[in-house]
Parts: structure tokens; C-alpha cells; sequence
């Protein structure tokens, strides 16, 4: 990593070069090999924790808009990864949940994941790896706190 400035440019420059080597801003580097861009991933982690989920609970999760959400919920659709089907208590409203596929390639990304952070984790001695705790712990709080409440669980107000 180049030379990393003082203050609050320290944040941007770090964040931006922990997003490039992590691959988020391509989607082919973001899962490499599963065909899974990051929200894709992230959505159906998220689906195979809560069974399922309407379309705006996904996009608040998320952070993403509701045409967005649309299109990220029917590419999976296309991938055989997941069915969008009303909900019979309110049909205005769509229930977003896995196939028996999208299951597999949850299950499949948590593990690809788990392994790839255990590497990564493996990489950094104790101390080190109780100051990326202590540190992530700090700036997510940090970070909800310039978001607001509504952003610390994903529900929005």
C-alpha cells in the first residue's frame, strides 16, 4: 500500500485501497468465481438468514434504491437464485426468497468467504488482528453515528 496521509484524508485513502484489493468495485474480482457481483452476494446472505424479504427490506439492508433493488432481485431471478412471489397477508407486497439453487450458492459464497478471511486473518499476527477488531469496531460505530440510528441495524426510518 503507498504512503497513507494524516487525517481525514488517511480514511478515504485507506477505505478506497481496502475497496480495490477486495475487488468491490468489480464485480468479477468481488466473488471470483461464483459469478455473484457483491450485492448479489450480500442479498442472499442476507435472504438465507431471514427466510425471506420484501424487495424494500432488501434495498434497506443494502443501501440501495428501489429501482436497483428491482433489478439486482431480477437478475437473481434469472440466475435461478431466487423467487419473488406475493404476499398473501398484503399483495401489494412481493416476498423475495431463495431456491433450493440460491441456497447452494449462499451456503457456497459463505464458505468461499469464510475461508478467504481465515486467510487473510492468518496473514496477521494477534496484535495485529485485535487492532483490525478494535479499529473496525471503532469506525463502524463512528460510521453509523454520521448515518444515524436508523443505519445500525439496516432498518431505516
Amino acid at each position: 500500500m503507498a504512503q497513507v496521509a494524516d487525517g481525514p484524508d488517511v480514511l478515504q485513502q485507506g477505505l478506497g485501497w481496502l475497496f480495490r484489493m477486495r475487488g468491490v468495485l468489480d464485480p468479477a474480482q468481488a466473488i471470483p468465481g461464483l459469478g455473484a457481483s457483491l450485492s448479489e452476494a450480500m442479498a442472499l446472505q442476507e435472504l438465507r438468514a431471514r427466510g425471506q424479504a420484501t424487495q424494500s427490506q432488501l434495498g434497506d439492508f443494502l443501501g440501495l434504491e428501489k429501482s436497483t433493488v428491482s433489478r439486482l432481485v431480477e437478475a437473481m431471478s434469472g440466475k435461478g437464485w431466487v423467487v419473488k412471489e406475493r404476499d398473501p397477508a398484503n399483495r401489494r407486497f412481493a416476498q423475495v426468497r431463495l431456491t433450493e439453487a440460491g441456497e447452494r450458492v449462499a451456503a457456497e459464497l459463505a464458505a468461499t468467504m469464510r475461508a478467504r478471511h481465515e486467510r487473510i486473518l492468518a496473514a496477521l499476527t494477534p496484535a495485529e488482528r485485535d487492532a483490525v477488531a478494535v479499529g473496525l469496531a471503532a469506525l463502524g460505530r463512528a460510521m453509523a453515528a454520521e448515518l444515524g440510528p436508523s443505519h445500525v441495524d439496516g432498518t431505516q426510518s
